[in-house]
């Protein structure tokens, strides 16, 4: 009997089937089979890399060198989240398997990562990413390296394909920058942006606002509009003519006018159909337009559209960039709450990629531009959400109305209207020779003063029982504004309300310091300029300062007008004007009431169109006090002092409120009194009728400690910063004489309030010149209200001799042009040698 054994691996275990016979003969054909199938792998690995027979052996092949993916790297059963003191990355999946890897910039083509794109620099090592899930949530923190700053630097992803902006923060604490939670990408890296690609600036010209021709150079692109959304999601409006120009134009929507339309653009956001008619309206206007893009400016998104709105700026981006066009988007001023920044439904990370421009609105608060300060701040979130070559910082160019913790922007113009009207104090519209007349600006503001943080001057009004801060727009408030967009290295910046401001040269300084092309303009005066003006434009009188009143004394007789101004630098801006007549009233009366009073038509008068008629002709006078001290004859401010530099007390005293007097300064032009809610303060003597009985010598003097001094017209700080520029000098008294100076540009403005008349210019001949070459220095100079002296030399220096005859034909056609100069100074230094021809300089010759 044979032993039993047991089977070994090339045993094979025969079956009985009933199948028959041939079925049993299968096992060994596949034992054949299969050793052939394994010498045809051997044999074909041998002419595979890294052995390569064939190409050994001469039998053909490629020559060329062959591109060899790198082999995926080896995840281990332990995960490597970290690289001390380099990387460090973290997730929530537990089960996920992870390594990170340290791949040097000279490594990364071997590795099969893309270079950053030429405008950014690497900074440190790039970080690889590899784990065993088909996505992975997580976050990574990246080491600052060494002699970087933090602020300068973005934290960029490896998709496979590109490099990705990825939204992240500082951690100062341990030097990382940080990213969001997010899909993780395939590696990481730090990178830092060219600081020496052009910045670009733009301009949001709405309404009927014009930009002034100096500042229009300096614009790369302009936002024109705009159009409004209404209920049904239909768009209405004009879009904003604008000069031509070497900039792109936007088209300006919006659902701001006025106040924010949030009802409009919550049903809008809920209505796929209006959507999409509004995308279709959109991309057809801006191709038929010739717009560069859209510039989409939609506030007040509630939170729980968040989605909705982003959804729909992607729709849109895409309907633009189908079309060849772009992007931008207008972002609110998030709300900052201990360090943190609400964007409210504007998800700034998500829309980032989505959008080709980001108009970042800047905090409206003139004091928030200091090293950090909100604006600071606001900044160094902002580039860590978006791609900072994609952010535009949206600065206002005009003044800054504060009613508690609200901002509003508005002109420098309708700011001053807060002066108020002038009204005269003493005197009147017709007074007698040598009387004295004082006026007033009737409004509740305060004195200027120099705000040396914001670099701007402030001041405060009351209004409605609330007082009121505002700071006044000028060309070097805004070039401190946008130092910003430098500091962080961002696309460009952006101006609101530049086609409201009158000193173009000055604001145009102040774009071009932004980019880098000239030095920011420097802080000028401002003050209120009073003078008193002749029938012929001439100055008889004069005064600058903080003022809001002025007293002309002396004053001879002749027509006249008293004027007030405000000056910042050389803008200028009227706040009133009042005709004086000034001679005998008193004999003019008389000659009027010997003229035989004119026959007029009666007419039928009802008791109640008298009783109108008499309060409509009340005058200041008619006010009875009864039996109080005093009644207010008009509306009037209470000061907490006796002069305008005291602050108001609000809601003031209105007309015929009767008083209670308790006090008089030393010359009784201010009285202390008491309304009747029981507040004291100080009025103008003039603005109070006083009982017949009240004997206004017997009030006490009353001494007051002077008002925190100001620096509107004079030399100081009342904060801190940058102390106050030079104070603005008031026009000279010129009657009987006119003043003139030799300039360059045109600063004409100056020119005046230095009491001038005539500007100096010359032009330098030579052979070929015609009299219409200085057809506009002349015209210039005429519209600016100047007279014109033009001198003209000749344009070469030592010259060998001079063709008199072609000079004099050329001073004939300056003479006879249809606006010719007021004066010609023919020749000035022909007697010298630079000027004469050589060898005939004599005297009587000349």
């Amino acid at each position: 009997m044979d032993e039993e054994r047991p089977l070994d691996n090339n045993d094979t275990v025969e079956t009985p089937s009933d199948n028959g016979p041939e079925e049993t003969k299968r096992p060994s054909g596949l034992i054949i089979g299969g050793i052939l199938v394994v010498m045809v792998l051997i044999i074909a690995g041998l002419f595979l890399p890294p052995i390569s027979l064939g190409q050994r052996l001469g039998l053909g092949g490629s020559t060329e060198e062959e591109t060899v993916d790198s082999p995926a790297t080896e995840i281990p059963e332990q995960s490597q989240t970290e690289i001390p003191g380099a990387f460090a990355l973290s997730t929530a999946n537990q089960a996920a398997k992870v390594n990170v890897k340290q791949v040097a910039a000279t490594d990364m083509a071997a590795e099969g990562i893309s270079a950053l794109p030429n405008n950014i620099t690497l900074q440190g090592n790039t970080f690889t990413v590899d784990h065993d899930q088909t996505a992975l949530n997580g976050q990574v923190a990246l080491n600052i390296p060494a002699g970087t700053m933090a602020n300068s630097l973005d934290l960029y992803g490896w998709d496979g394909a590109g490099w990705r902006f990825v939204p992240s923060q500082i951690d100062s604490a341990n030097q990382q920058i940080v990213s969001k939670e997010h899909n993780l990408y395939k590696g990481f890296a730090l990178g830092q942006q060219d600081a020496s690609a052009p910045m670009g600036v733009g301009a949001d010209l709405t309404g009927d606002q014009t930009l002034p021709p100096e500042v229009v150079p300096a614009l790369t692109e302009v936002a024109a509009g705009a159009l409004t959304l209404v209920g049904n999601g239909d768009l209405q409006g004009e879009v904003t003519a604008v000069p031509d120009g070497a900039y792109s134009r936007y088209l300006r929507v919006t659902n701001v006018s006025g106040v924010i339309d949030q009802a409009s653009l919550a049903a809008f956001l809920s209505d796929p159909t209006a959507q999409s008619n509004q995308i279709n309206a959109l991309v057809n206007t801006t191709v038929s337009g010739g717009y560069a893009g859209v510039n989409l400016d939609f506030q007040g998104i509630a939170a729980t559209q968040k989605d909705a709105f982003t959804a729909y700026v992607t729709m849109l981006s895409d309907a633009l960039s189908a079309q060849g066009l772009y992007l931008a988007l207008t972002l609110a001023t998030p709300q900052e709450t201990g360090g943190n920044w609400d964007s409210g439904g504007q998800d700034w990370a998500a829309l980032g990629p989505i959008t080709n421009l980001a108009y970042v609105q800047m905090p409206l608060d003139p004091t928030a531009y200091g090293t950090g300060g909100t604006a600071d701040l606001l900044m160094a979130w902002a580039t860590r959400q978006i791609d900072r070559s994609k952010l535009v910082m949206l600065v206002n160019a005009g003044a800054i109305d504060r009613i508690g913790e609200t901002y509003i922007a508005m002109s420098n113009e309708t700011a001053l209207a807060n002066f108020g009207e002038m009204q005269f104090v003493q005197g009147g519209a017709e007074v007698a020779a040598n009387s004295t007349i004082e006026v007033i600006l009737s409004g509740s503001a305060t004195p200027l003063e120099w705000d040396g943080t914001s670099l701007t001057y402030t001041y405060s009004y009351e209004k409605d029982g609330q007082t009121h801060d505002v700071w006044l727009g000028n060309p070097a408030a805004l070039a401190q504004h946008l130092t910003l967009a430098t500091n962080y290295n961002v696309r460009g910046v952006a101006v609101n309300g530049l086609g409201e401001v009158t000193d173009g040269a000055g604001y145009a300084s102040a774009l071009s310091s932004a980019v880098g092309a000239g030095a920011p303009p420097e802080t000028t005066g401002a003050a209120i300029v009073w003078t008193v003006q002749d029938d012929s434009e001439n100055v008889l009188a004069s005064e600058s300062g903080s003022s809001l009143s002025f007293t002309w004394e002396g004053s001879p007789e002749g027509t006249y007008s008293i004027n007030a101004d405000f000056a910042l630098g050389d803008a200028v801006a009227p706040l009133g004007s009042l005709p004086v007549v000034v001679g005998n009233p008193a004999a003019e009366t008389e000659e009027e009431a010997e003229e035989p009073a004119a026959e007029t038509e009666e007419e039928t008068v009802t008791a109640e169109d008298t009783t109108e008629q008499a309060v409509v002709e009340e005058t200041p006078s008619s006010f009875d006090p009864g039996d109080a001290d005093a009644v207010t004859n008009a509306n009037a401010n209470v000061r907490t002092g006796p002069g305008l530099g005291y602050g108001l007390i609000a809601g003031g005293a209105t007309a015929g409120t009767k008083v209670q007097l308790l006090g008089r300064s030393s010359d009784s032009s201010w009285l202390q009194i008491k309304i009747p809610a029981g507040q004291e303060g100080w009025i103008f003597a003039s603005l109070l009728t006083v009982n017949n009985g009240f004997d206004i010598s017997s009030l006490e003097v009353v001494e007051v400690e002077a008002p925190a001094a100001t620096s509107g017209g004079d030399s100081g700080s009342t904060s801190g910063g940058t102390t106050a520029p030079p104070p603005v000098v008031a026009p000279v008294s010129n009657a009987g004489f006119e003043l003139g100076g030799q300039a360059f540009g045109a600063p004409y403005g100056m020119m005046s309030y230095a009491g001038m008349t005539w500007i100096k210019r010359q032009h330098k001949w030579g052979q070929g010149n015609k009299g219409t070459d200085v057809a506009g220095i002349i015209t210039e100079a005429h519209n600016a209200g100047f007279k014109i002296l033009l001198s003209m030399p000749g344009a070469n220096l030592y010259p060998s001799s001079i063709d008199f005859n072609a000079y004099i034909d050329f001073l004939g056609q300056v003479a006879s042009l249809p606006d010719p100069p007021d004066a010609i100074e023919i020749w000035n230094e022909q007697n010298i040698d630079r000027e004469g021809p050589v060898g005939s300089i004599d005297p009587s010759a000349y």
